[in-house]
C-alpha cells in the first residue's frame, strides 16, 4: 500500500475504526501537498469535509504568535528578553518580582512558571485580551522563572497584547497582514464571524445519553480572549502547510517573500529548555513557539492543539523535507494521529514515531516519593499506594476547561521517575506522570501532558 496513494483510503479507514466524526489531512513533500479528506463537519447537518474545509487549530496558533513577535524582533520593535511590562506597563500578576521581570522569551518558551490555564470569559469585543490581562493580576506561580517548563495558555494570550500595542492594530488584523494574507493563506481565519464564509468544521463530544456517539459540542468556540493562544484561528491543512513551508524555507515565502529572518527562523527551532527524559509525544526540549522532538535519532519539531471537541497535529521532519497535519473535530483523535502518522514518518521518512515508555513492574519507587497531592488551579491529581500498586486520581474544578478528570486507574512505573496510565479509556491510555524535582526525597512536581502540578 502506498501512503501517497492510498491516503484517501487509510483516511477513512482511521476515522471509522476512531470513531472520528470527520478529519482532513495533508503531506507536505519537498514543496509538493498531498491531501485527503473524510467523514462529516457536522454530525446534524452531514456536511462531508473536504480538503478546503477549515478547522480549529487550537494552540498550534502559539507558533503563529511566536512568529509575529519574532517579525517584531525583526524590525526592531521588541527584545523578546525585555520585561514584558516593558510593552504592557499595567502588566501584573500575584507574584511582584514576576510581575516586573518575567520576559517574553520566557512566556514564549513555556517558562514564566505563571499558572496559565486562565479561559475566563473577558468578552467579544476587539479589547477582549487586554480585558484578560486586567483579570490576571492574581494569578499564581507554579516555579520561579526559568527554572523549568509548564504550559501557559495565559502567557501567549499576553504575547498576542504585545502584538497590539506594538502593532497598534487588534491581534486579529496583524495577524492576517503578516502572515495569512502574505502567505496567500485562503480559508484561514481567526474572527469567530468569519466562520459564515467558509466550509467549516465544529467539534463534537460524547454523547452522555448515547453511549459511543457524538454530539456536537456545546462551546463552539473557547473564550476569545485566548485567542492568540489558540482559541479562535481556523484553517484548512494546506494553509498551515504554507506557513510550514516559510519556516523550513528560513522565512521565505513560495512567492519568494521574506516575512521572517533566517536567524529568527533559526532562534525559533532552538532549544530554549531542555525536558525530562520520557516526556510526552517525544518531546527534548521547547523552542520559540515550536515543540522540539527526537524521532528515532532525527530531529523533528511541531505543535498540537486542542479546542472543545477538536485537535490537530503537526510534525515536521526538516532533515527530510517533510511535514504532516492532521485536523480532526471529536473521537478518539490521538487514536486516529497514532494510526496516520505512524504510517507516513515510519514509510515517507525513514523514521519511527515514538512510543509510549514501556511500564516495567519489577521496578520499585519507595511510597514517599511520590504518593501525595499535587495541584494547581485547575485541578488536583492524588497518588497513592496500596498493597505495593500505585493509583493516580485527578479531578478538575469545574470553573477551568483544561482541568483532567481520571477516574482512579493503576499506574505502572517505566523508570523511577516516570509512570504510565493502565487505563482502557482512549484518552488515557498510556499517559504518562513524570515527576520532578527533589531526586533524594520526594517528588515537587507531577507533569501531566505538558503541565505542571506541585506538591501541596
Amino acid at each position: 500500500m502506498s501512503v501517497l496513494t492510498d491516503l484517501p483510503k487509510i483516511l477513512k479507514a482511521g476515522i471509522r475504526k476512531h470513531g472520528v466524526p470527520g478529519a482532513s489531512v495533508c503531506i507536505y513533500r519537498s514543496g509538493r501537498l498531498t491531501q485527503a479528506a473524510a467523514g462529516v463537519l457536522n454530525v446534524e447537518t452531514g456536511v462531508p469535509v473536504t480538503t478546503d474545509s477549515a478547522f480549529q487549530i487550537g494552540s498550534i496558533t502559539k507558533v503563529f504568535t511566536a512568529t509575529q513577535i519574532m517579525q517584531l524582533a525583526d524590525e526592531g520593535k521588541v527584545d523578546i528578553d525585555a520585561p514584558i511590562k516593558s510593552y504592557l506597563p499595567d502588566f501584573a500578576v500575584a507574584d511582584a518580582a514576576v510581575t516586573d521581570n518575567a520576559t517574553l522569551r520566557q512566556f514564549m518558551a513555556h517558562t514564566s512558571g505563571i499558572e496559565g490555564d486562565y479561559f475566563v470569559e473577558s468578552g467579544r469585543g476587539e479589547n477582549n485580551i487586554e480585558i484578560l490581562q486586567k483579570m490576571g493580576r492574581l494569578l499564581p506561580q507554579v516555579f520561579p522563572p526559568g527554572e523549568r517548563m509548564s504550559y501557559c495558555n495565559w502567557g501567549y494570550a499576553m504575547l498576542g497584547r504585545v502584538i497590539e500595542v506594538v502593532d497598534d492594530k487588534t491581534w486579529d488584523t496583524s495577524l492576517k497582514e503578516r502572515l495569512f494574507d502574505p502567505l496567500g493563506m485562503q480559508q484561514a481565519l481567526s474572527l469567530p464571524e468569519d466562520a459564515l464564509r467558509y466550509r467549516c468544521a465544529i467539534g463534537h463530544v460524547p454523547n452522555p445519553k448515547k453511549k459511543g456517539q457524538p454530539m456536537l459540542s456545546p462551546m463552539p468556540w473557547l473564550a476569545q480572549g485566548q485567542k492568540s493562544a489558540g482559541a479562535t484561528p481556523m484553517m484548512s491543512t494546506a494553509d498551515l502547510m504554507t506557513f510550514v513551508h516559510m519556516h523550513l524555507n528560513g522565512g521565505v515565502t513560495k512567492a519568494g517573500d521574506r516575512l521572517l529572518s533566517r536567524s529568527s527562523t533559526n532562534a525559533m527551532q532552538r532549544q530554549q529548555i531542555k525536558l525530562p527524559a520520557d516526556s510526552p509525544r517525544g518531546a527534548t526540549g521547547w523552542g520559540l513557539g515550536w515543540i522540539l522532538m527526537n524521532y528515532d535519532g532525527h530531529k523533528v519539531f511541531g505543535h498540537d492543539g486542542g479546542t472543545v471537541g477538536q485537535f490537530s497535529f503537526l510534525r515536521i521532519l526538516p532533515e527530510k523535507n517533510l511535514a504532516v497535519a492532521l485536523f480532526t473535530n471529536g473521537g478518539d483523535a490521538p487514536g486516529l494521529y497514532d494510526t496516520m502518522f505512524r504510517q507516513t514518518f515510519d514509510r515517507l521518512g525513514r523514521v519511527e514515531t515514538p512510543r509510549s515508555p514501556s511500564p516495567d513492574p519489577e521496578i520499585r519507587v519507595p511510597p514517599e516519593k511520590v504518593v501525595g497531592r499535587y495541584q494547581r488551579m485547575v485541578g488536583t491529581i492524588e497518588i497513592t499506594c496500596r498493597a505495593g500498586q500505585y493509583f493516580v486520581e485527578s479531578s478538575a474544578d469545574p470553573g477551568h476547561l483544561t482541568g483532567t478528570t481520571i477516574p482512579k486507574t493503576p499506574i505502572v512505573f517505566a523508570s523511577r521517575d516516570v509512570a504510565v496510565l493502565e487505563s482502557k479509556i482512549p484518552a488515557l491510555k498510556n499517559q504518562t506522570l513524570v515527576f520532578q524535582g527533589n531526586e533524594k526525597s520526594h517528588s515537587d512536581y507531577v507533569g501531566l501532558g505538558f503541565r505542571l502540578y506541585r506538591r501541596c
